[in-house]
């Protein structure tokens, strides 16, 4: 029962962070939010059972990615980026029913789990293994390519970020475009 608590809150927790996301125009607020949204799904990762996934959802997303986001703040110049004062929050609503239907398919995972998987053997090696092990075991053999491509796409959107932020940083610098 505590745990149906507990992802309930979180869950609630993860839509109204989500609509502060959409609707606030501070993009400090807007971060923080998005904060929110990232804890909240951790949290519902740990209630799930995959710590390691909530304990990677922490480190990259809700460390990294948000750490990310506040240099973009600071290092941009807003007042000249900004051509008009609006968010794209029609696209923001539009977008709700995808989120939605993907927080029903994680309340479908959580409340079937992997106790449908072929013959039980994620649940087998999970008590015999343990999550982690399970998890590295599964990703490093089965789905190692898609890994590396998932590290590579990654990659060349870093390097694309930089070289935007480079000509973007020139474009104000000169006041010409």
């Amino acid at each position: 029962m505590i745990q149906w608590i507990v992802f309930i809150f979180f869950s609630l927790l993860a839509i109204l962070s989500a609509f502060g996301v959409v609707f606030l125009s501070n993009p400090i607020y807007v971060i923080l939010s998005l904060l929110s949204v990232l804890v909240s799904i951790a949290g519902i990762f740990f209630v799930a059972g995959a710590e390691l996934v909530a304990a990677i959802q922490l480190l990259i997303y809700a460390v990294a990615v948000a750490v990310f986001y506040v240099f973009v703040l600071t290092a941009v110049p807003w007042e000249k980026a900004f051509k008009k004062d609006s968010h794209y929050r029609v696209s923001g609503l539009f977008s709700f029913p995808l989120v939605l239907i993907l927080y029903l398919e994680m309340l479908l995972v959580f409340l079937i789990g992997i106790g449908v998987s072929p013959k039980g053997e994620l649940r087998e090696l999970i008590k015999k293994l343990g999550n982690t092990e399970v998890v590295g075991s599964i990703l490093f053999s089965k789905y190692f390519l898609a890994f590396e491509l998932v590290s590579l796409v990654l990659l060349i959107g870093m390097i694309g970020a930089v070289l935007i932020g480079r000509k973007e940083g020139q474009v104000y610098e000169d006041d010409t475009p």
